[in-house]
């Protein structure tokens, strides 16, 4: 689309007027796009799709040793929970079984 911006720019008078009309969505597009990266980009310097795609390569091989992490603390964390689950009945066991043995105590 940066084409139609540029070819807009060498044209004046009659030319530039029909090109308009010719190319009238696309050069639409262009504005709204250039908007865009404008406010994402105030300052007017856009980093080159070499650099955007070396940031994304460190952002995701970041997200997949966060996301391994994340997965071994929430393991961990199952693990835990397990356990504690474990005690808690065994605790309910070992207190059912002593008054169990209690009632047969004052039964005697």
């Amino acid at each position: 689309m940066k084409h139609y911006g540029e070819e807009l720019k060498a044209l004046s008078g009659r030319a530039e007027k029909k090109y308009k009309e010719t190319h009238r969505y696309e050069l639409s597009e262009y504005g709204k796009v250039r908007t865009q990266v404008l406010e994402l980009y105030p300052s007017g310097h856009i980093p080159t799709v070499e650099k955007l795609e070396k940031s994304i390569t460190a952002l995701r091989q970041k997200m997949s040793a966060m996301n391994t992490e994340y997965n071994q603390a929430d393991k961990k964390a199952r693990e835990l929970a397990d356990a504690q689950r474990t005690i808690e009945e065994y605790l309910r066991q070992e207190q059912s079984c002593g008054e169990q043995k209690r009632k047969r105590n004052d039964l005697e």
